[in-house]
């Protein structure tokens, strides 16, 4: 047995030696450089193109297979013009041959490529001048193919072991002119270098390159270490490290860097999952930072992750954008910062735990859509809108148009869905102050829920508004309720006046239905009522006005004015009415005064904001009108005014008309009286005579 494994040793060994001979044989006596013309005709049979070898080829067999090619060219297609279609400076390939044969290793050690220059364009019909190659063979190429029966699967000739000691493209080139679009761009000086390649190795690779178009230009290096696992179809990237040099006018900004950065992507592509970890992106001095994982990439793609945005200055970018935001406030817009976290798949797309920074507020929740529901549950520490408002304007713009030209957004609201709750623990905007204010909102199929609340200056806010949307029209329904509210600090803040102390409460009802702003306001019809208790009516005396009014006309001196801020205060003021048409009837207006009671109906016109109301004041017969001789005769007296102009600016005078009225039917009384008294001494006189007799 020795001797006969000894034998087929040798007997191996000399036909390795055998066949070595033979490959130098041919290297040196075989010069391919002898079959240029075949070459090239049998690549112009195969691509119906023009192949040209100007530099020399170059064919070594043993000890390492080596294949290189000089400068080369291949014609473009007629239609496209002479410039070649793809031309190099040379290329070459290095193989370790022996392991290939005996043991099925792919040892490279070398794959170059030198001055690459490829043109594609794109004729005005659309037509590429890549489209034609290979179509003069099309039809020999249809009978070669393998049948589906015959076709070799994957994994049957064994495991090739691959290792690339370097693989190098160098000064490539690739330009494009669309004529479609009129647009071309050239990627130019196109480098890569990769090393000690190896199957679940890992090695260093590098590219860089520059590209340019009619509005941008970027360069751009990069490194990284990559491991691939062709077998098990899994590849991981390590230690990425980006940098972006951009300018023109299609680059943000118009000139600047970009820089990213991960610690490793690791994909595995028979398991459908990929790994991100350690983003960082620097732009614009933005830093955004963040994780990513998925699953199922191929079949049913599911992401999950995390991104940060660090706090920035937006005013740096808006002076890069020359972008200019007045705002009421000029100390806004100095801190913008974010983070999230990233759910999605094919049934929803979510972004939880959100924290949104923007100056002195954070805003915090979830949002995203389930389905084709916008779902939201958003809430906000503190935030004061009127910093952020346009700088009040030295005269106010008068509206143009008409409400008539301002439609509802049917179609948007009737494809509107959605459902969430916002809240806000402070908001103050339009100089009124809010607190703990909620919304929820749910809309559906032209179906639209509001649910405003909210603490309001010692009271409370609550609301419903209802959208309802029809064929061209929407039913807008309104109703508002304020309970003990503090009207002193609302109207201070809200009007910037002190014009009444004391609480109020507020009730309205109301609806419209119309396809634009002005025949919903024309069509407003529902119910409303106030009621303002235990206040005063600040910078005003009224009853002291009355008592100099009184001394005038009795041609006595003014009664001194009391210590202090004038005022007059009040128990109560309310009113009730209904609204039809926009037009509000009022038939209960009531007023209660230490001194005076009111009482009062009339009209309100809301779409003109003006107002007719009939008033009479009455003269309470008490204490304080008692105890003042200028006033205590007037116990019981009524005094009619009108009360005219908007309900902004009330204008309130006597009802002269009443007044004379008054004194007519006061005079006709009198005299009435006097005559009945005539006739009853009259009738006395004439009875007494009878009895006389």
């Amino acid at each position: 047995m020795a001797k006969l494994l000894k034998l087929f040793g040798i007997v191996v060994g000399a036909l390795i030696g055998l066949f070595v001979i033979a490959l130098v044989g041919v290297a040196l006596l075989f010069d391919p450089n002898d079959y240029k013309p075949e070459i090239s005709a049998a690549v112009e049979d195969a691509t119906g193109r023009t192949l040209t070898l100007e530099g020399d080829l170059e064919l070594n067999i043993f000890p390492r297979l080596r294949i290189a090619l000089g400068e080369a060219e291949l014609s473009d297609a007629a239609a496209f013009g002479t410039e070649p279609f793809v031309s190099i400076e040379g290329a070459r390939l290095q193989v370790g041959l022996l392991p290939l044969i005996l043991s099925q290793s792919l040892e490279i050690d070398e794959a170059r490529l030198d001055g690459l220059t490829l043109n594609l364009a794109r004729n005005a019909q659309g037509q590429g001048n890549w489209e034609s190659l290979g179509q003069a063979a099309a039809a020999e190429d249809e009978d070669a193919l393998i049948d589906d029966d015959e076709a070799i699967e994957p994994g049957e000739g064994g495991e090739l072991a691959v290792a690339v000691q370097a693989i190098v493209v160098e000064d490539a080139e690739v330009n494009w002119t669309d004529g479609v679009t009129g647009e071309t761009w050239q990627l130019s000086d196109f480098n890569l270098e990769l090393e000690d390649f190896g199957p679940g190795v890992a090695f260093p690779m590098s590219t860089s390159f520059a590209l340019s178009g009619e509005e941008i230009a970027i360069n751009l290096a990069a490194e990284m270490q990559a491991t691939a696992d062709l077998n098990g179809n899994s590849y991981l990237l390590e230690e990425l490290f980006v940098d972006i040099d951009g300018s023109g006018a299609a680059w943000p900004g118009g000139e600047g860097a970009l820089a990213l950065q991960f610690a490793a992507l690791e994909a595995d592509l028979d398991a459908e999952t990929v790994e991100l970890s350690g983003l960082v992106l620097e732009f614009l001095d933005v830093v955004v930072s963040g994780d990513l994982s998925g699953t199922q990439l191929f079949s049913n793609l599911s992401l999950a992750g995390g991104v940060e945005i660090e706090d920035f200055d937006p005013q740096d970018l808006m002076d890069l954008f020359d972008v200019e935001i007045e705002t009421a406030d000029p100390d806004t817009l100095e801190r913008v910062g974010a983070s999230a976290q990233l759910a999605y798949d094919s049934d929803r797309m979510l972004l939880e735990q959100m924290s949104l920074r923007l100056d002195d507020s954070t805003l915090t929740g979830s949002l995203g859509m389930l389905g084709e529901t916008l779902s939201f549950d958003l809430a906000i520490d503190e935030f004061n809108a009127d910093r952020y408002l346009p700088p009040a304007a030295d005269e106010p713009e008068e509206a143009e148009g008409s409400l008539d030209e301002v439609d509802l957004p049917l179609e948007f609201l009737r494809g509107l869905d959605a459902n969430g709750r916002f809240a806000i623990g402070s908001l103050q905007f339009d100089g009124l102050t809010f607190s703990d204010l909620a919304l929820d909102v749910s809309a559906d199929d032209g179906r639209i829920r509001l649910t405003p609340s909210a603490g309001l200056y010692g009271g409370t806010y609550a609301g419903a508004i209802g959208i309802d949307v029809q064929d061209d029209t929407a039913l807008l329904t309104l109703q508002q309720e304020l309970a003990s509210v503090d009207v002193a600090t609302l109207m201070q803040d809200y009007l910037e006046l002190e014009m009444f102390t004391g609480t109020l409460s507020l009730d309205m009802d109301v609806a419209a239905t119309g396809a634009n702003v002005g025949e919903v306001m024309r069509a407003l019809d529902g119910d409303v009522s106030f009621a303002l208790s235990d206040g005063t009516w600040e910078g005003v005396d009224v009853w002291q006005q009355m008592r100099g009014a009184r001394a005038t006309f009795e041609r006595e001196d003014a009664p001194p004015a009391p210590d202090g801020d004038p005022r007059t205060p009040f128990s109560s003021i309310s009113a009730s009415g209904v609204i039809e048409d926009a037009v509000l009837t009022n038939d209960d207006l009531t007023a209660s005064f230490d001194f005076m009671t009111i009482a009062g109906a009339g009209v309100v016109e809301l779409l003109n904001d003006s107002m007719n109301l009939a008033v009479t004041a009455s003269f309470n017969d008490n204490e304080l009108l008692q105890s003042d001789p200028l006033m205590a005769d007037l116990a019981g007296d009524s005094l009619p005014l009108t009360v005219t102009g908007s309900l902004g600016a009330p204008s309130v005078r006597p009802d002269f008309s009443a007044l004379v009225q008054a004194e007519v039917q006061e005079a006709i009384d009198e005299r009435v009286e006097e005559e009945r008294e005539e006739l009853e001494e009259r009738l006395e006189d004439r009875l007494r005579g009878l009895f006389d007799r």
